[in-house]
C-alpha cells in the first residue's frame, strides 16, 4: 500500500489498479491536484484499506486478483460508513454488458482504459458537487424526521403532516382560533402519591397517560401541556374544523371507558381505583408560542381554557367524570346523553356558564335528550 503526506481537509481517492502503470499515473496526477491519494494492486488488499481509510472517492479496476471490482463495488455499498463514498469503475473492456453490470451495481460512473485523467479530473468533480448535494439533502430530511418525531409527541398525525408538508409553521407563532379544550386529570392524586414508592407513582403516571395521549392523538387532538397528574389537551390547533367539539367529546368518552378497564386489571401496588375529571369546553383562544429566546413553549390562552380546568374540578363535587359546557354541546351535532348542572357559580367566572354531564351518544332516537336536572351549590 502507498501512502503520501496527506492534508486532512483535501478528498481522499482510493485507486484499486492491479496495472502498476497505470496506477502510477492516476495517484501522481491526483496529487498535483491536491487530493489524497492511495493505491492498491489487488482486490482483497483494496476492499480492506478502503474499510479502513473511508475513501471519498474509489477508482476501481473491474478485473482484479483476489478479488474483483463488482464484488468490492457490491461489498461497499453495504459498508457502514462508506454509504457516500464515489465508485467510479475502470475497464478496458468496451463492451455493453460490462458497463450495464456495472451500473446496475450502483456504480456512480463508469470509464474505459486508456483513462484520459483531465476528463476524469471533471467528471469526479461533477460526481463531488452531486455526492455534497445528496449528504446535504439527506442531513435536511434527518433533521425533518427529528421534528417530525417531536411533533408527534403533541400533535396528531395529520395535523403534523400538515405543519412539515403545507409549511405551516408560521400558525406555530401564533393566532387566535376557535377549538375545544379537554383537561383531564386523576382525582386524589396526592394521597395516592403518599402511599407509593416514587418510582410507583412514575411507573402509573407512564401507564394512565399512555393510553389517555395515544386516544388524545387518535381523536386528532394534540397533547399541550403535562401538569403533573393532569393533562391539557386541545382540539383545533393549529388547525381547526368542524370536528373538533366532537373529537373531543368522543376522546372524552373513550377516555372514561379506558379508565374503566384500567381499573379492572390495575396493578397489585393500588389499593383503590383509580378515579378521574374531565372538563371540555369551546370558544376563542390564542395557540401559539409563548416564552422568549431561551425558552419557548406552543400553548393555548383564553377564558376558555380556564374554564375547562373549573369544570374538571367542578366534577368532583358533581361525582361524574365528564362536564361540558353548552358550547361544545351545542357544537356537535349528534344527540348527547347528558344532564344540566345547575351550580351558584364557577369559581373566577363572572359570567355563568352553561354546564352539562356528558354520558354519551343518544342511539335511539325515541329517547328524549331532555333529562332531570343535577343542582349543586
Amino acid at each position: 500500500m502507498e501512502k503520501n503526506n496527506e492534508n486532512p481537509e483535501s478528498e481522499k481517492i482510493l485507486v484499486i489498479e492491479d496495472d502498476e502503470v497505470q496506477a502510477l499515473i492516476l495517484t501522481e496526477f491526483f496529487q498535483k491536484l491536491g487530493y489524497n491519494v492511495r493505491s492498491e494492486q489487488d482486490g482483497e488488499k483494496g476492499f480492506q484499506t478502503a474499510l479502513s481509510w473511508k475513501p471519498d472517492i474509489m477508482l476501481l479496476d473491474v478485473y482484479l486478483p483476489l478479488k474483483n471490482g463488482f464484488d468490492i463495488l457490491e461489498d461497499i455499498k453495504s459498508a457502514p460508513g462508506l454509504e457516500y463514498t464515489i465508485i467510479v469503475m475502470m475497464s478496458a473492456d468496451t463492451s455493453e454488458d460490462t458497463t450495464i453490470i456495472g451500473l446496475l451495481k450502483q456504480a456512480d460512473d463508469f470509464i474505459y482504459k486508456p483513462v484520459r485523467t483531465s476528463e476524469l479530473a471533471l467528471k469526479l468533480r461533477q460526481l463531488v458537487d452531486r455526492k455534497n448535494n445528496r449528504v446535504a439533502l439527506d442531513i435536511l430530511n434527518r433533521k425533518l424526521l427529528a421534528e417530525k418525531e417531536i411533533l408527534s409527541h403533541y400533535f396528531s398525525d395529520d395535523v403534523v403532516t400538515k405543519i412539515v408538508e403545507n409549511q405551516e409553521t408560521t400558525r406555530l407563532s401564533g393566532e387566535n382560533l376557535v377549538a375545544s379544550i379537554l383537561f383531564f386529570d386523576i382525582r386524589n392524586f396526592t394521597s395516592i402519591s403518599e402511599k407509593l414508592k416514587p418510582n410507583l407513582v412514575a411507573d402509573l403516571l407512564n401507564l394512565i397517560f399512555t393510553d389517555v395521549m395515544d386516544l388524545i392523538l387518535s381523536h386528532e387532538g394534540s397533547v399541550n401541556k403535562l401538569i403533573g397528574d393532569a393533562i391539557l389537551a386541545t382540539f383545533g390547533c393549529p388547525f381547526n374544523s368542524e370536528k373538533d367539539a366532537y373529537n373531543a367529546v368522543k376522546c372524552a368518552l373513550a377516555i372514561s371507558n379506558t379508565i374503566d378497564f384500567f381499573n379492572k386489571v390495575r396493578p397489585s401496588y393500588l389499593e383503590d381505583d383509580i378515579k378521574i375529571g374531565i372538563g371540555i369546553t369551546t370558544g376563542e383562544v390564542f395557540a401559539g408560542n409563548i416564552g422568549s429566546y431561551r425558552r419557548m413553549e406552543y400553548t393555548v390562552i383564553g377564558d376558555v381554557v380556564n374554564t375547562a380546568s373549573r369544570l374538571q374540578n367542578l366534577t368532583k363535587k358533581t361525582s361524574v367524570n365528564i362536564l361540558i359546557d353548552g358550547v361544545t354541546r351545542n357544537a356537535v351535532k349528534e344527540r348527547l346523553k347528558c344532564r344540566r348542572v345547575v351550580v351558584k357559580g364557577i369559581r373566577g367566572k363572572v359570567h355563568d356558564v352553561e354546564i352539562f354531564t356528558l354520558e354519551g351518544f343518544i342511539n335511539d332516537e325515541a329517547m328524549s335528550e331532555t333529562r332531570e336536572d343535577l343542582t349543586y351549590f
